[in-house]
């Protein structure tokens, strides 16, 4: 019991470092993307690309971009990477505790035909083979291509989503695929763009010459982290709402809300630049309520008529059976030293006063049981449904 009990603060302490160092990293990644779109290219020194006035708690600032380097090297200079190094290791330190230790009940599906360490193994497979790939077409030709390698990535992130929603539950998918996003975001940062800036940074100590072109692949590897940045957030959130993962193309559901959120990310990168597209607006908002439509449930309500009637004692046998080991005031499961979310079961009181939410987990989403590693019929769903609907 105490080892579950300090997991969980293990857990709730990995998740704040996560959110916070995650919020510096894309708060950095939108601000410099934010600057660069908003430089002032024209009336410069011939040696600054650009500058940019602003004002900000009671003060005035005043930046310049540099074509090259400065002719001193300046002191102190500040880097920006440990934002980007510190939500990845708190984001991969998550996905062990809660995914890697408890893999046969938080990763692999309640179908899966292969073993917990053969989970775990494809998991970090798909973190390295990934980034191998995007790797790879960064340095090809067709990163110039930008349809052609847009359409590659998506292709192969489409891949990647299927053949894991074919072993691992469709709440770890999610979270595969962000794990996998994130890593190629942070190996960005650490095998390209750092390795450029400090390139950069000893050209500028040495007065030496530098090509412009190594400044671009910073810039390019910078670009496309900040496309990512959105997919990834929707990504980490996604496990709190089992409507979008649940259906049964949960992972083509995940693939199209990525498409969405990358146009979104275009839309505002283009209007920093004075170039936005109001059609880019209607697509996505289209796309929105498409997929909105497409994923509502064929019945918002069960329907009770020609029914048999569910009496609220046959409703808590099935709660009882599916739901009380974790969702007690002392869960059974060995998972859980407190109730999920604070959710109690055991009771005929508190079945009453959470039936909307046992109806959008477990009627309507399917969500819970977690996997359903109970078995939970979809006969015994839809009674559960038509109890609800009489109450």
């Amino acid at each position: 019991m105490m080892q579950i009990y300090l997991i969980d603060w293990l857990n709730l302490a990995l998740k704040l470092l996560h959110v916070i160092a995650g919020i510096a990293w894309i708060g950095a990644s939108f601000y410099f993307n934010w600057l660069e779109n908003k430089l002032d290219r024209l009336n410069n020194r011939d040696e600054i690309a650009g500058n940019l006035w602003a004002v900000h708690g009671g003060g005035f600032y005043h930046l310049e971009k540099y074509k090259k380097y400065p002719q001193t090297l300046p002191e102190p200079l500040h880097w920006f990477k440990w934002e980007a190094y510190v939500t990845w290791l708190s984001g991969i330190s998550l996905l062990s505790v809660i995914y890697y230790f408890n893999a046969s009940t938080y990763l692999l599906a309640t179908d899966s035909s292969i073993s917990a360490i053969y989970g775990v193994g494809f998991s970090l497979i798909g973190l390295i083979l990934f980034w191998l790939i995007y790797d790879i077409l960064c340095k090809s030709k067709l990163v110039n291509k930008s349809a052609i390698f847009i359409a590659i990535i998506f292709l192969v992130v489409s891949f990647f989503a299927y053949f894991y929603s074919n072993i691992f539950n469709p709440r770890a998918v999610y979270m595969q695929i962000g794990a996998m996003v994130g890593t190629v975001m942070v190996a960005n940062v650490f095998f390209v763009i750092i390795p450029v800036q400090k390139k950069l940074v000893d050209a500028c100590a040495n007065s030496s010459e530098v090509s412009l072109e190594l400044g671009k692949t910073g810039y390019l590897r910078s670009r496309h982290n900040n496309y990512f940045t959105l997919p990834v957030l929707f990504m980490m959130i996604s496990g709190h709402y089992p409507t979008i993962y649940s259906g049964d193309y949960g992972w083509l559901v995940l693939i199209a809300v990525i498409g969405i959120l990358v146009m979104v990310r275009h839309y505002f990168n283009l209007r920093g630049v004075g170039k936005a597209k109001n059609s880019l607006i209607v697509i996505i908002a289209v796309s929105t309520f498409a997929l909105i439509y497409a994923l509502a449930p064929s019945q918002t309500k069960v329907q009770v008529q020609n029914k048999e009637i569910v009496t609220t004692a046959e409703a808590q046998l099935i709660i009882e059976k599916h739901c009380v080991s974790c969702h007690a005031a002392e869960p059974s499961n060995k998972a859980f030293a407190i109730a999920p979310n604070g959710i109690m079961l055991d009771t005929k009181e508190n079945i009453l006063f959470h039936k909307d939410q046992i109806y959008r987990q477990a009627v309507l989403s399917k969500a819970m049981p977690i996997i359903n590693t109970t078995n939970m019929t979809d006969e015994e769903r839809e009674k559960l449904g038509i109890w609800v609907e009489a109450n």
